[in-house]
Parts: structure tokens; sequence; C-alpha cells
């Protein structure tokens, strides 16, 4: 049977873990039999409101100003969840606000089992875009004027489903992911495994290097086996192998016999307890502990320290009450050998100053539109050049492909659009979409990176690796660059094309190739 519940939530701020509202709806049979839409305030440690997701969702601090915190919701939504698997469009960003919400709290992550329709979407169509009102429109549904609210949003998720199980002629959420070749992910213990595309033939790159004759052989890892369980947060996993070998350890990639240490990452700190079951890796290490075997069983700070040779009190390892995680650190340092970083890793950075509102209230002016025959107020003034009223220069945005889904403001303030080819929304300029009109060429940079893209393949055919990228991979390089990964722009995604990201500092949504995305947003001062 098509049971499942469906589950979309909104967020006060750039911060994953601050719900403000969440949408649920209950399915049996393939067919909503309940639904609820709750307001909550986030964690107090994250509560703001940024104008760009009060823009986006209408929600503001006012609104939820009476309502439960969302230590007192969760259990109210698990209650409402039971047993189900939780659905969800881009189910790593609606299960990544329970995981950082909890954090926040320092609460444990509830156990739940999810699958994303934004994955199964995208293995099972060929879109230009796999946002949740293109994959409705594609499919035949239609989202309504309250995209953005959760209750719509996840009774949109329910058409999703309802219509892709028609197509694929199954009869229940277990067949839909099989077809799709999605796993189910999985929350419990502490540990997440995502909602993805299952792999098959193996993906892993992980090369060791050769020994290295050098190492001290009194160091804390000198000659042990060392296996990684999780993701990272402090170094890429093939850093962490370097460094193994550097200090003469030897890493592996599966518990066996020969293991000697195993390194826990991305863990909630919260479940660090003894007794607790991790990840299979970690299940292993224990039962060959109770064999018997010298396995130590360490956090990701615990390694770091090994690095450097340090013994280590037992209260720091997996299991002693202060056991926690180390910070996770910029990409750019994640993928840098520990020998080569500044000497203080782990220390706090100077803080940034905020950045510049992506729109600012607009300048009153008596100008006239600078139009010919036009006599209305202009939308902004200046001393030489010319200038527009809103609906002039919406005939502008116009005939540079976009159409703007926020009032203007300023000419050098980013203003939300759509492109009238692709549907990709992102935020540019008026002054540059002035720049590209005078040169014939399209604002939206979707469509220029795509043409761009087929060019640069259709010069490399046989001289370079053109398959396509993986959307695990794509993902980790936006968010280690400080962006939420919206997705590909093209299907399959292939080197070089366009991907659709928002910066979490300013809020910025853009289409980027992954080595711009790589430089960071513009709105981080450079040195």
């Amino acid at each position: 049977m098509m049971d499942y519940t469906a589950i979309d939530f909104e967020t006060a701020n750039l911060y994953r873990g601050s719900p403000c509202a969440v949408g649920l709806v209950r399915v049996r049979g393939g067919r909503p039999v309940a639904q609820a839409r709750w307001l909550m305030r986030p964690p107090e440690a994250v509560d703001y409101f940024s104008p760009f997701n009060v823009w986006v969702h209408g929600i503001t601090a006012d609104v939820v100003a009476a309502e439960p915190r969302w230590r007192d919701m969760l259990p109210l939504i698990l209650d409402f969840i039971g047993d189900d698997v939780l659905v969800a469009h881009n189910a790593g960003f609606d299960i990544g606000v329970i995981r950082y919400a909890c954090i926040a709290d320092g609460m444990d992550w509830p156990e739940v089992q999810f699958l994303c329709t934004l994955v199964i979407a995208r293995r099972m169509m060929k879109l230009p875009s796999y946002r949740l009102p293109f994959v409705v429109d594609a499919l035949g549904g239609h989202l309504g004027e309250d995209h953005h609210d959760p209750l719509t949003d996840a009774l949109a998720v329910t058409d999703i489903v309802a219509r892709l199980a028609v197509a694929q002629s199954v009869g229940d959420l277990d067949e839909l992911a099989h077809a799709a070749g999605v796993r189910v992910g999985q929350m419990s213990g502490g540990v997440y495994r995502g909602s993805a595309a299952i792999q098959h033939g193996g993906s892993s790159t992980l090369t060791r290097a050769e020994a290295n004759l050098d190492a001290d052989p009194d160091g804390y890892l000198y000659g042990r086996v060392v296996v990684f369980t999780g993701a990272l947060m402090t170094m890429t996993r093939q850093v962490a192998w370097d460094e193994c070998v550097k200090v003469g350890a030897v890493p592996e990639k599966a518990t066996t016999k020969r293991t000697n240490v195993l390194v826990v990452g991305d863990v909630n700190p919260a479940v660090l307890r003894p007794g607790v079951s991790l990840t299979k890796k970690a299940e292993a290490a224990f039962i060959l502990q109770d064999k018997g075997q010298d396995i130590e069983v360490m956090t990701e700070d615990d390694f770091l320290r090994c690095l450097d040779g340090v013994p280590l009190d037992a209260d720091s390892l997996l299991g002693g009450e202060e056991a926690v995680l180390a910070a996770p650190l910029p990409s750019k340092v994640r993928a840098t050998p520990l020998d080569e970083r500044d000497a203080r890793p782990l220390d706090p950075p100077a803080p940034l100053p905020p950045p510049r509102p992506l729109h600012r209230d607009r300048v009153p002016t008596n100008q006239v539109c600078s139009e010919p025959g036009c006599g209305n107020t202009a939308a902004f003034r200046t001393r030489s050049k010319s200038t527009w009223c809103d609906e002039h220069i919406a005939q502008i945005q116009w005939q540079g492909g976009i159409k703007p889904l926020e009032p203007f403001t300023r000419t050098d303030d980013w203003q939300l659009t759509e492109c009238l080819v692709c549907a990709v929304t992102a935020h540019y300029r008026f002054v540059y979409t002035l720049d590209k009109n005078q040169v014939g060429e399209a604002t939206c940079r979707a469509c220029f990176w795509r043409g761009w893209a087929a060019h640069q393949r259709s010069l490399l055919v046989g001289v370079s690796d053109l398959s396509p990228v993986p959307y695990e991979e794509s993902q980790a390089h936006a968010e280690g660059n400080g962006y939420d990964y919206l997705g590909p722009l093209t299907a399959p995604s292939l080197p070089y094309d366009p991907h659709h990201v928002r910066c979490r500092r300013c809020g910025r949504i853009s289409a980027q190739r992954l080595g711009d995305i790589g430089f960071g947003c513009e709105c981080i001062p450079r040195k």
C-alpha cells in the first residue's frame, strides 16, 4: 500500500535548523487522509528572521511570537508521523531542518526513514529544473498560488508521488523507490544516511600514498590500521588518509580483523554515550571488540589530536560524557593537508561584516521616465544617464529574457527574477540586464552556461572525461563553499554545466558552474 507522511518545512533564516512552520500530510492507500500546518519558534540560538526568508514565505517573528518552541513541537510532529516513511521534495533540506534544529537545542535526532521526490524525479524525468513547481507542472499537476506554504508544498509532494506511481505502475513506496533506483534514507542513533541514487560498481576514488619511512615509531597511531565512518567535518576523506600515512598509520575502507582504530564522523554529539549503535562499520567494530579485538573508537576531534601523537584519556573516547565533535571548517581548509594549514586551524575566524542587503529601500525621485512619450515618474534618479518607470523597467527585463518576481528598488540591487525560457529563478542587477541587452545577450546565466558548456564539450570529445557529475559531489562542493545546493540545471549534469545555488550568507540565488561556485559568493570580502 502507498502509506507514508509528506512533510515540508519553512525556515526563519539561512541556518537550516531554524524551523518556523511545518506542513504534514498523512497518506493511506495513496490518498491524503489527514493534514496539519503548524507554526513554531526556532531554537533560541537561531531565533531570528532574515528578510529573504520572510519574503519567500511571509512568516515573521510577530506571527510566531505566541507559538511553541521547536523542542516542544517535535514530539507533536513525531506523533503525527508515527511509523511512516517521510517523503519530501529535497528531503536533504527538510530532514536537515530536523537534524540541525536538534543540534541547536542539544537534542537527540529522532529515528525516521525518508524518501526524496526530487531525487526520484531526477532519475525518472528529463527536466531543465527539478524545483517543486516545475516537477508538479511537468507531471500535469497544479501547485497553486501558495507555493512556500508548507501544507501546500506537502500536498504537492503527495501529488508527485501519486502521478509517478501511476506512470511506473507501482503500488507502494518501496516499489517506486526501487523503480527509480533510489534508496530510502535513514536517520537513526545520531547517524544520517541520505535518500540518494543507489550506486552500482562502487564510486570511491580514495588512494593510499606510499608508506612514510620517516614516520615516528613512537607516534600514537604508528602502525595502526584506521577506518573512517561518516562524513568528516574538518577534512576530506582523502586528506584524512594522507594524514594517516604521514604518521605511519594504515588507512583502510572497511572494518576487519586488522582494524585498530575507528574514527566516527558526522554524528550528533548528543548521542555519543555508552551502548549507542551508530553505523555498520561501527557495529562491526563493536562486535570485534566483544570478541576481544583491540579497537579504539574515537571522535574526529580525538583523531586530530592523535595526529600530533597525543595519547587520549578515556573520557575523550566515544562513550565518554565529554566527547564533542570539532566545528566545521570551510571546504578549502578541509581539502588542505594539516601541515599546510594555518598554525591554529580550529580557531574561530574573525567575524565578517554583515552582507549588504540584496535590495534596499527605493530612493524617491521626481524625475520622469526617459522613454519618449512616457510621463510616468521614474523608478530611480540619475544625473546624466537614462532612467525609467517601473513599466519600462519590466519591458527592458522582458527584452533580456527575464521577468521580475519582486519589486524593483535600485539599479545595483539584486532583484529576484525568472527566466522566460527555462523558468530558472535567480537574482540579477538591473544594470547587468542593461549591459547584456546592449550586446544582444540574454540575462539568464543558466541558459548561457548550458550553451557554453555544450560548446566546450564539443571541443573536448575524446580528450577529456565527459561522464556525468554525481549529484552528491556537486552538492558537497556547493555546501562546502557556503551555498545551499538547489540542484543541477541539466539532466544529466555534465562537466561545465551550470548548477542552481543560494548563498547561505546573503541569500542570493544564482546559476553557476562548479568552478565558479568554488570561489564563494561575492558577498564575502576578498583579502
